[in-house]
């Protein structure tokens, strides 16, 4: 087909798409006369009508908005935008029915400042819009605008609302009640293997790491020692912990006292002293004393006394893990050592040579998820869930039956097309403001679909 036809064919379908449209309001707007005269004279209104033509709860035709910018009368208003931010072309939506939306206009002019200032010290913006939607005058709409962030909450948010987040947990929580137990016994020994295998690598690593940078710790080490250890930990140990250690130690710690000095004997001590001071052959009489003592005496008090020192080790720790002074200070403690530039830095470094170019530990984790072990257990994986794995798919980008999902078409438009980044919701409620209201409460874009079935 050389070029001439194909412009002959191109005009040929613009016409009848015309023809077809005009055809389609004619229809659409001569509908409502038609329902109204049957609604007098039967009482049943509306049983006829179909739903694309009428929203049923307001009555308002709903004719396709672009056949109304096309078509209908339009109207300029102009308004304050008291945030500044709307743009030319920015789309405005009438909500008809929860969840259902037509545009009814769009920004003619974006927000330009007035050059001053309102009551409440705030500047203020003026946007002109056009509207083209006949059944709803603008003076009776209240406007609020909404604006995408391209957050990855929101792109979250977006792609994955809650009905659609219970839907995939149904999903997986029935594949992993069906296949749990097999995929545990495939994978399980490989995670096992692979732990045991790369902890004597990570910790020979990790002393190579600390070793080569043993300045940096050291230098590190004594800065956090002058000002942290010596200025704040060891005088919150004797004003707030100590006193803490004595209230629950002191008893159990004098009654073991009391009775090792009861059974220690002195004349038995001091005759070896004694005797250790001669040139006699034989010596150590006191040391081995000592160890007798330690053994036979000692030893045996403290074990009668256990269950109380136990006792007295847990109130401390429960004291001293209560006390809001030591939790406030170490709290500070900590932050100040996470926030720490230096600290931070060295960590990283670290961690980065131990976990990340460690080429030993990469080798290890090849040989366990190379081998054949690992081959097999990822084939059987792969067969027991891509079922699921292309339903979940389905519901996050669509299917070739049901078209592409409307909340990835809108991640898209907005994330790699940069569309769809603010737009305006127009509420029927009987009177304005003269002013575009930032929304209080996030909405995804709506979607406004020509085509009706």
């Amino acid at each position: 087909m050389n070029r001439l036809n194909k412009r002959r064919l191109g005009l040929l379908f613009w016409i009848a798409a015309v023809a077809a449209s005009g055809y389609a309001w004619h229809r659409a707007s001569s509908r409502p006369a038609v329902a109204a005269s049957d609604d007098k004279s039967d009482g049943t209104s509306g049983d006829h009508v179909e739903d694309w033509d009428r929203d049923r709860s307001s009555g308002i035709p709903a004719a396709p908005s672009w056949m109304s910018y096309l078509v209908g009368p339009t109207e300029e208003h102009t308004i304050i935008d008291p945030v500044g931010l709307l743009q030319r072309y920015d789309p405005i939506f009438l909500e008809m029915d929860e969840g259902q939306f037509r545009q009814a206009g769009h920004v003619i002019v974006g927000a330009e400042s007035r050059g001053q200032e309102s009551e409440n010290d705030e500047s203020l913006f003026e946007l002109t819009f056009v509207w083209y939607d006949s059944d709803v005058p603008a003076d009776e709409c209240q406007l609020f605008q909404h604006h995408s962030t391209g957050s990855l909450d929101e792109v979250v948010a977006t792609l994955l609302p809650p009905e659609k987040r219970l839907k995939i947990q149904q999903r997986l929580a029935a594949a992993m009640s069906a296949h749990g137990d097999d995929l545990s016994k495939a994978f399980v020994p490989l995670i096992q293997q692979s732990l045991k295998r790369s902890m004597p690598v990570i910790e020979e690593e990790l002393r190579l790491s600390v070793a080569r940078h043993r300045g940096e710790l050291d230098a590190l080490a004594d800065r956090w020692n002058d000002e942290i250890i010596s200025k704040r930990l060891i005088p919150l140990a004797r004003r707030e912990i100590l006193p803490i250690v004595r209230e629950h130690g002191e008893p159990p710690a004098e009654a073991i006292g009391r009775e090792i000095w009861d059974r220690a004997s002195l004349w038995r001590f001091g005759w070896r002293a004694v005797y250790d001071k001669t040139p006699l052959p034989k010596k150590d009489l006191v040391q081995e004393e000592w160890q007798r003592f330690v053994t036979e005496e000692a030893v045996p008090v403290i074990e009668s006394h256990m269950d109380e020192v136990v006792v007295a080790i847990q109130r401390t720790l429960a004291d001293v893990t209560a006390n809001e002074a030591i939790r406030k200070e170490l709290g500070n403690v900590a932050e100040e050592l996470a926030s720490d530039k230096e600290t931070r830095a060295i960590v990283r470094t670290i961690l980065r040579e131990t976990l990340i170019e460690n080429d030993r530990l990469r080798d290890v984790w090849g040989e366990v998820w190379t081998s054949d072990e690992a081959r097999a257990a990822i084939d059987m994986a792969g067969d027991r869930l891509e079922p699921i794995v292309r339903q979940i798919g389905d519901d996050l980008f669509g299917s070739e039956a049901e078209g592409i999902n409307p909340d990835f078409a809108r991640v898209l438009r907005s994330q790699i097309l940069r569309k769809d980044r603010r737009w305006i919701v127009a509420w029927h409620t009987g009177t304005s403001n003269g002013r575009v209201e930032p929304a209080k409460s996030s909405m995804p874009y709506p979607l406004v679909y020509i085509a009706k079935e």
